[in-house]
């Protein structure tokens, strides 16, 4: 009996100082969504905004709360992935509710999971929700944001604005055929005139240019002079044998 009586109190002081601890914060920042005894319903917020000239090709965005505290409590539907969920346009839904059925702090994330999409600027805002359940079971929620600023409602903000697309050109038309062009002026015959005497073909040339008078007269000189030098010889040969008979 007095082995038990300790673990008893300890479990009763750490209870009081949890409620100590969550009463001083809620009074500098207002508890988010104070819940009922053992559960806790959440509470977001979505907005979805166009440039109002055009409609949006898709105002579905989806969700996951994810436990970062092991074992923690879920709503019902949740995966071992966490639990997703999706908002269509401008709404708030209600998540949950989560049972708590032991005391405790249990940490909780929520984000956006939403893919990328052209011309959408998608809230990715972390959420972080701690939950401390007292020893009778009573949930106080405090939720905070990156810079562990207290906050308190859970909003997404998102937009969409559509991507600017160039005007079509146009097709230019056909440039104009070009203009006939006018047929060739023939060229008059000349007059009919006195016939001219037709034209003598020159001599057809042999390729020799030089003179054959000359020629003719070069080898008549020569083969006299050849003549008279062998008469001269034969008539002094005559007279010397003459002398020596």
């Amino acid at each position: 009996m007095s082995s038990i009586y300790p673990k008893r109190a300890v479990r009763s002081v750490l209870a009081i100082l949890s409620v100590f601890i969550c009463l001083i914060s809620s009074l500098s920042i207002p508890a988010a969504y104070a819940a009922t005894a053992g559960q806790v319903t959440l509470t977001i917020q979505q907005s979805f905004v166009s440039d109002g000239t055009s409609a949006p090709p898709s105002g579905i965005f989806t969700y996951r709360l994810t436990p970062r505290t092991p074992a923690a409590p879920m709503p019902g539907g949740s995966t071992s992935e966490g639990y997703t969920f999706t908002v269509t346009g401008t709404d708030t839904v209600q998540i949950g509710p989560i049972r708590f059925t032991e005391t405790g702090v249990y940490v909780y994330e929520l984000r956006s999971i939403t893919e990328d999409r052209p011309g959408h600027i998608i809230d990715r805002q972390v959420y972080t929700i701690t939950v401390h359940v007292t020893e009778d079971l009573t949930a106080i929620v405090i939720i905070s944001v990156e810079d562990d600023s207290k906050i308190s409602e859970m909003a997404f903000d998102h937009s969409y604005t559509p991507q600017n697309t160039p005007d079509p050109t146009p097709p230019q038309p056909p440039p104009p055929p070009p203009p006939p062009s006018a047929p060739d002026t023939p060229t008059p015959a000349p007059p009919p005139g006195t016939p001219g005497k037709p034209d003598i073909p020159d001599s057809p040339k042999t390729g020799d240019d030089s003179n054959p008078a000359f020629w003719i007269a070069l080898i008549t000189g020569s083969s006299t002079l050849i003549l008279l030098i062998l008469w001269l010889g034969w008539k002094s040969g005559k007279q010397r044998r003459r002398g020596k008979q």
